[in-house]
């Protein structure tokens, strides 16, 4: 008979997890960083709304096109190099745009940001996965997803403390370059990851990922997803301060606090979903982040912090659930290619037209439709979950 999976990691498991985590941590506070910047940056340069959040359409641009370009690079380098390099890059790009002198510099240095950050999430998926069980993915990627939720808490707090001691929003991304540089120099020498690469991306692996039925929808989930969460998070400081005359350090405060309490969301999250199925768990998920969105635009005075913190709490839920679908219906040697094609169009779409979208909505004073288009979008969509078929 064979024998039954423990309920518990080993701490030869727990290790390289947690340094993947960090990792990922720096990863993601490198771009979710520049969202609390944004308004510092918009007055500093003269940017107007649609050309603050089309800063984030630079990064997902270079994030799409590394992250799908990675699939080409998997066959010739192993996930522990590409893990290090993105982590090189990150700190070598934050550099740059620190030291920009212009608009049309930090734009560049926004797309090499991008590009940089998009070779890890591939080789870091296969990696969690490699490293454990089947039995553990719901409850590894959740807390693996632990890392852009802390992210989203200590970005807007480091900008405050950064700016209480007179700091410019330049300074700011030195210190993420520099940390990002050291975590990788660290990992280069102590850490352990999974050195196998993927088979080269023949048509015969496109040809299985067209023919699963579950990974279009899977899309469509990350799309809602990404939107919710990266998407309304980077244009959020533009609303709150120029909408809503809420001044800089109490937005950080809010945004920090709606994302303390969304910190722990992903792992409750994969811990249901191991219990009873990620099915009913995503659908709750989306719909109450969504009923957030689409209340975000239309409450009022300090209404918005409830519409804030449901927004953020559940929304975070949606991505471990996700990978650990696409995990459940893909191989090992094809499933950093499923990573590398679903991730860039949620990345492209959720987080880059999305805050670029509502930006130019609110060039004409309609900040409010921004949100609920997004919200509307979100309901609409739900019952694609009912076409995804139960996963063993």
């Amino acid at each position: 008979m064979k024998k039954p999976e423990p309920d518990t990691l080993s701490r030869e498991q727990l290790n390289p997890i947690v340094f993947l985590t960090g990792i990922f941590f720096f990863n993601m506070l490198s771009r979710l960083g520049m969202a609390p910047l944004l308004p510092d940056i918009k007055i500093d340069l003269a940017l107007s709304h649609s050309q603050a959040g089309g800063l984030f359409f630079l990064i997902s641009s270079g994030y799409c096109i590394s992250l799908f370009g990675s699939i080409f690079l998997t066959p010739r380098f192993s996930h522990r190099h590409l893990i290090i390099a993105s982590g090189l890059a990150v700190g070598i790009s934050l550099l740059a745009a620190a030291a920009s002198q212009g608009v049309v510099m930090l734009q560049a240095g926004m797309v090499c940001l991008g590009l940089a950050g998009g070779f890890y999430l591939p080789s870091g998926v296969a990696s969690l996965t490699g490293l454990v069980s089947r039995h553990h993915w719901g409850k590894v990627l959740g807390v693996h997803q632990l890392a852009p939720n802390l992210a989203y808490i200590i970005a807007p707090l480091a900008v405050s403390l950064f700016a209480a001691w007179h700091h410019s929003w330049r300074m700011v991304l030195v210190v993420y370059g520099t940390a990002s540089l050291i975590l990788a120099i660290t990992y280069a020498a102590r850490g352990k990851g999974i050195t196998d690469r993927t088979d080269p991306p023949g048509l015969k692996i496109f040809a299985t990922l067209l023919h699963t039925p579950a990974i279009p929808i899977i899309a469509v989930l990350f799309i809602l997803g990404m939107g919710l969460n990266q998407g309304v998070f980077v244009i959020l400081p533009l609303y709150l301060v120029f909408e809503r005359g809420i001044d800089p350090e109490t937005t950080n405060i809010m945004l920090a606090v709606s994302r303390v309490v969304a910190f722990g969301m992903p792992l409750a999250g994969g811990w249901l979903a191991d219990r009873f199925g990620p099915r009913p768990i995503i659908l709750s998920a989306l719909f109450l982040s969504a009923l957030g969105t689409f209340f975000m635009g239309w409450l009022p005075g300090t209404w918005v912090w409830l519409a804030l913190i449901l927004q953020a709490g559940a929304g975070v839920c949606v991505f471990p659930l996700c990978f650990a679908i696409m995990a459940m219906v893909t191989t090992p040697q094809i499933r950093p290619v499923a990573v590398s094609v679903v991730v860039p169009l949620a990345h492209f779409l959720g987080s880059g037209l999305v805050p670029f979208g509502i930006g130019i909505l609110a060039e004409t004073g309609r900040f409010n439709i921004g949100f609920a288009v997004l919200g509307g979008v979100t309901f609409l969509c739900l019952p694609l979950i009912r076409m995804l078929k139960k996963q063993s």
